[in-house]
């Protein structure tokens, strides 16, 4: 199933069954080129940047190299989403590319996942469900995986509480902890200190 290819069951780069812990990572910070990169690339697709930004700073800390082993990149993209979105190799050579050349492909997801949900996210914890189960926008699941899952065996520390399931709260709370790591705030200041820049420039 598509959907199921769209699953980024995946944990930290230096800790593959974990995810969601942010003080562990190094601080990343992307050269204006970059950041001017992904808002060329992103940006059309309507998915607020700034949103995008916070999803993939809890995915990955925002680098590029970040790899849980089953997935790759800022995007934590597994194979079977990859082989969906068009890539032809192994997933792991997806882990090579660098921030600029893995922008295409982050679009090719966000354009997917909308397709997938119906409509484009506009806030990064829709977006973040997007990331992890489509289909719950379908019937407006609350809880994502349950214990006794594959989903949620990759996902588990997400269940900070120990509940036996990972909810959208779990998300948000990921999410939030994401929000004030320097690695997004330094992100966020740059992104919009080159959106004023270019609107400047208009």
């Amino acid at each position: 199933m598509l959907a199921v290819g769209l699953l980024l069951v995946v944990g930290l780069y230096s800790r593959p069954k974990r995810r969601g812990a942010q003080a562990s990572r190094p601080v990343i910070e992307w050269s204006d080129r970059e950041m001017q990169a992904f808002i060329d690339e992103v940006g059309p697709i309507g998915v607020p940047l700034d949103a995008a930004l916070l999803v993939y700073t809890s995915e990955s800390g925002l680098d590029p190299k970040a790899s849980s082993g089953v997935a790759w990149g800022i995007a934590q993209l597994t194979a079977l989403t990859l082989k969906d979105l068009g890539w032809n190799k192994p997933g792991r050579e997806f882990g090579k590319l660098t921030l600029v050349q893995q922008f295409p492909w982050v679009a090719k997801l966000l354009a997917y996942q909308a397709r997938m949900i119906g409509f484009v996210p506009k806030n990064a914890l829709d977006l973040y469900v997007a990331n992890f189960k489509p289909a719950a926008f379908k019937n407006n699941d609350q809880i994502l995986y349950r214990e006794g899952t594959e989903a949620y065996r990759r996902n588990a520390s997400l269940d900070r509480a120990k509940k036996g399931y990972i909810e959208r709260d779990d998300l948000k709370t990921s999410l939030d902890q994401a929000r004030f790591s320097q690695t997004y705030q330094r992100a966020i200041a740059q992104l919009e200190r080159l959106q004023r820049a270019q609107a400047s420039n208009q």
